[in-house]
């Protein structure tokens, strides 16, 4: 399911670095996976707009070993662009998978 439960029409893959997926101006209701050097490394989902709404990280830099894997975050648009909510989130794989 694509964001807040739309069946996804689309799963895009990047190959490339940290950071290569877009905030905006995906394809609506899709998700975008990120390989660095083949291994997935991130997942972004996006609404109707093709604005990003949630990621799944199943890897990034741990420099204090504190973060589990994988781990997902919320972003908020309410001030009219993108931000990514901190707060690590236990995976929901029931709306976003």
């Amino acid at each position: 399911m694509g964001a807040g439960g739309v069946p996804n029409r689309t799963i895009v893959r990047v190959d490339g670095r940290h950071g290569d997926l877009p905030t905006s101006g995906a394809k609506p209701n899709s998700r975008y996976d990120l390989y660095v050097n083949g291994k997935k490394v991130q997942s972004r989902w996006f609404d109707a707009n093709g604005n990003v709404v949630r990621n799944r990280d199943y890897e990034h830099q741990d420099a204090h070993n504190n973060h589990d894997f994988p781990h997902d975050h919320n972003w908020n648009w309410s001030k009219g662009f993108p931000k990514r909510i901190p707060e690590n989130l236990k995976p929901d794989y029931n709306l976003f998978n």
